[in-house]
């Protein structure tokens, strides 16, 4: 078997997808996991105590996510329109995503849902 070219890896690791929430389409791509944990939680010590471990503590964090956990998977995930952590030109401010509990909770868990696809 032969190593994977860089661009093959690149395409299949590129997976998008355009989601409709709220009557309005975003382009999102997947996120990694690890924007899920918090500074203080060790990922990979669940890891080692198995998938099922790991699993439904991913659940608990999908399930009752912090406003960091939020921001940063939105800021991940969102491509379009571009979402910046400040007002800037061209792009919305996460802060305001955030205030439209709505929009925010579905654009999270659209993400993580496709993040955690195969």
């Amino acid at each position: 078997m032969e190593p994977v070219a860089a661009k093959d890896l690149v395409e299949r690791l590129k997976k998008e997808k355009t989601v409709e929430l709220c009557g309005l389409a975003f382009r999102i791509r997947k996120s990694p996991l690890l924007l899920l944990a918090d500074e203080t939680e060790d990922i990979w010590e669940l890891a080692r105590k198995g998938n099922d471990t790991l699993a439904n503590r991913i659940k608990e964090m999908v399930a009752s996510p912090s406003l960091s956990r939020m921001k940063r998977v939105l800021m991940a995930g969102v491509l379009q329109p571009r979402l910046s952590w400040e007002h800037e030109d061209n792009a919305v401010c996460v802060d305001l995503v955030l205030a439209d509990h709505q929009l925010s909770a579905g654009l999270f868990i659209e993400i993580v849902n496709f993040s955690l696809e195969a």
